[in-house]
């Protein structure tokens, strides 16, 4: 799907379709070039909407139509990495069983370093709340104003490392394929009940990038994946760059999560294993496109990885 004709469903799904998301768990799929996203809408109260949100791409375009409300974002990632804008120029990380907090920052597109990410959103939209919601939420003693003012900061975002219980109440509604009303709104009123009045909180650690730092680690991945049987060294890159090889390296680490040496090893793994399933190749042309002259050490090093040898995963595979 072209991102016009996204931003135009997921305009479309805040427009007319929230009503009906009130009664049951909608689910929308939408395809790109690079992968696909799922949007799991589960009901809850009118103006407060949680999505799940299920994703295999690199990168999702954001409905600008949204920058004209009055919004609110609660995020928890199960797992995964996205990348959040919290100036111009500025960019954050968030990671496995982090909570992402703050008011909603227009851009053009989200960016998943990993080309995967999960994770709840909870939509505040402070114009859309109905009497409804006001007395549900007054009942269980929240106020969603003192709630945005304890949150919101100069960089309009808080980083959390999400407690145990917290975890506990999104994962049971992620892992109860349909969940009832009942549930979904216990679950959702404890999470607000608890960030709004919970004098413990521990902030998450975010690694930091420029525009210009984060676009370069962009070009180093690219770079290292455009032919994963070639290596090329991070000395050459940083010689094209004219940049030291140890801010490259951090500009990776900061935005993947990881050193350059484990990215590449999952990407030359998961390429090695989608080969093994999906091609009769021999292993040993398998293991040379993966980036491994050496077969003996592809096997090793997969074995290590997956627990069994090339010819046993693509032999489990077929069955």
């Amino acid at each position: 799907m072209k991102k016009d004709n996204f931003a135009n469903s997921f305009i479309h799904t805040f427009n007319n379709s929230f009503p009906s998301i009130n009664e049951e768990v909608i689910t929308l799929h939408h395809d790109f070039e690079d992968g696909y996203i799922d949007n799991t809408f589960y009901p809850f109260l009118p103006g407060i909407y949680v999505c799940l949100n299920d994703v295999h791409a690199k990168n999702i375009p954001m409905n600008t139509h949204l920058s004209d409300m009055n919004l609110f974002l609660i995020n928890y990632c199960i797992s995964g990495r996205c990348e959040f804008m919290i100036s111009e120029n500025v960019f954050k990380y968030v990671k496995d069983n982090y909570t992402s907090i703050g008011s909603y920052t227009v851009r053009d597109e989200f960016f998943y370093p990993s080309g995967y990410y999960l994770g709840f959103e909870l939509f505040i939209i402070k114009d859309l709340l109905t009497d409804e919601t006001e007395k549900v939420l007054e009942s269980f003693n929240i106020n969603i104003n003192a709630l945005t003012d304890k949150y919101n900061n100069k960089e309009q975002l808080t980083l959390l490392e999400t407690d145990v219980n917290t975890q506990r109440l999104w994962l049971e509604l992620y892992n109860n394929q349909k969940p009832d009303k009942g549930l979904i709104r216990l679950n959702i009123l404890k999470i607000l009940h608890d960030l709004l009045h919970s004098d413990i909180s521990i902030p998450a650690s975010s690694s930091y990038l420029t525009k210009n730092q984060a676009n370069l680690a962009k070009n180093v991945q690219v770079i290292l994946t455009k032919d994963i049987s070639k290596h090329i060294s991070m000395r050459e890159i940083s010689e094209m760059y004219n940049l030291s090889e140890t801010s490259l390296k951090n500009y990776f680490n900061a935005m993947f999560g990881m050193t350059v040496s484990e990215y590449m090893l999952s990407i030359r793994l998961k390429k090695a294993a989608e080969l093994l399933t999906d091609s009769r190749l021999p292993i040993s042309d398998i293991a040379n496109l993966c980036g491994y002259s050496n077969q003996g050490r592809f096997a090793k090093i997969f074995k290590e990885h997956y627990g069994m040898l090339p010819l046993e995963y693509r032999h489990n595979a077929s069955l």
